[in-house]
Parts: C-alpha cells; structure tokens; sequence
C-alpha cells in the first residue's frame, strides 16, 4: 500500500513537472535541474550509506563520478558560450516604457516613461495600474501597447485578457498597427544587449538565446520576437 501511494504521488509530481517545463524560461528549468541533481545524489548517498555503509557509498561515488564530471563540462561550456560583452540584459524603448530583458532569469520589468505612472517601475503596479497603462498607450502609442502587452502575457498570463474584457481586442487592433520604423544600429545593439562594435559571433549567441526566450511559444511575443529578429538582420547586413 505504501509503495502504490508513494507510485501515485510520484506520477503526480511528474504531470505538474512536466507541466511547468513546457512554459519555464530555460535559466529557471537550468536551475532546478542543478539543484535536482544534488538533491538526488545526496538521497542516493544516504540510502547507501544507511543501507550498507561505506563499501556500498564508495561504489555509488564510482557510477556518478563520471556523470558529474560530465554536468561540469557542459557546465563550463554553457557559460563560455554566453556573449561576454553586456549580453545578460537587453533594452526595447518605446515612447510609453523602457523595457528590460533579463538574458539569464527570462523575467521581464522597465522604467514607465509616459502617461499616469510615469517615473515608477511596472513591477511596481498591480494588474488594474498596468491595466490603465495600456489604455493609455494603446490611444497615444502602438508600439508601447504591443511592448505592454508583451510584459503582460509574460507576467500575467491570459488573467489580464480576461479583467480587461472587449478592450483587450482594442489593444490588439492597435498593437497589431505599430509601425516599427528605421532601427538603428545602436538599437539594434541595446535590443541583443550588446556593446556597440560587438563581434559577429556575439551578435548570433545572442539573438540565439533571446529569441529561444521570448519566443511567443515560450510566453514571448510576435513584436518583440520581430524586434530580435530585425536587430540580428540589421548587424549582420553586410
């Protein structure tokens, strides 16, 4: 009976796992894996050790050994991989918002510029404040309602569709209007999170990365998926 329930509670944890990995940011499920697998090699350590003492600890240290030296490679490798030159945050400005990247979490904040919160961070605000945010921008500003909305399905899922009711499709329509304009090169480098004159090879890490983030399977957004896109292009235009 114990075994059926611990089965039970097991299946559980994995369907919520599961569950959870589809829309984690890729740091967060990074994260947990690392933790994870210490986790479960100290449970494994203990088991052994109560079980049958050192002779028994010392064999399992011997089947992991290779397997952790491993994780530390691809550990190394994973960071000699990252841009090295300003590449853990980007930057898309619009006339309403300054809105911030964060290569390594995913999470998504920026200065509010324009309109009745001006001065205060949208971390600052509850879902109603962000909410009179975007009403304001979608009247004024096209391409700051599609950078709102875009902050608002990262942090706040379909919740913010459904408080706002018929005047989110109004958001949409005027979203879906932007005219992006002429990027800039120095835009382009601020959108990747790069330095001005960073390499080709910088260029390609990032957009890779920022594009796997944001992408609007993984809670991202057409537009700023766009914004990437047209950074990357414009930088390495010859």
């Amino acid at each position: 009976m114990g075994y059926l329930f611990l089965g039970i509670m097991l299946l559980v944890a994995l369907v919520f796992f599961l569950k959870w990995y589809a829309t984690a940011p890729p740091a967060s499920i990074l994260k947990v894996l690392k933790w994870g697998g210490i986790t479960l090699a100290v449970v494994v350590a203990l088991f052994f050790l109560l079980r049958g003492g050192f002779q028994f600890l010392w064999i399992a240290g011997a089947f992991l050994l290779p397997w952790l030296m491993r994780a530390w490679g691809m550990r190394n490798f994973a960071r000699a991989s990252k841009p090295r030159a300003g590449g853990q945050r980007s930057t898309v400005r619009t006339r309403f918002v300054s809105m911030e990247l964060d290569h390594d979490t995913g999470e998504m904040d920026g200065d509010i510029l324009e309109g009745p919160y001006a001065g205060r961070r949208l971390s600052d605000l509850d879902l109603d404040s962000l909410l009179d945010l975007l009403h304001a921008a979608a009247s004024a500003d096209a391409q700051s309602a599609q950078v709102l909305q875009s902050y608002l399905d990262r942090m706040h899922g379909d919740e913010w569709r459904e408080r706002a009711g018929d005047s989110a499709g109004a958001t949409d329509e005027a979203g879906a209007a932007a005219s992006s304009g002429q990027m800039s090169r120095e835009e382009a480098f601020e959108i990747l999170g790069l330095e001005v004159g960073a390499s080709d090879e910088d260029i390609k890490l990032a957009h890779r990365r920022l594009i796997r983030e944001y992408h609007p399977d993984r809670g991202g957004s057409d537009y700023l998926a766009a914004k990437i896109n047209e950074a990357k292009d414009l930088l390495l235009k010859d």
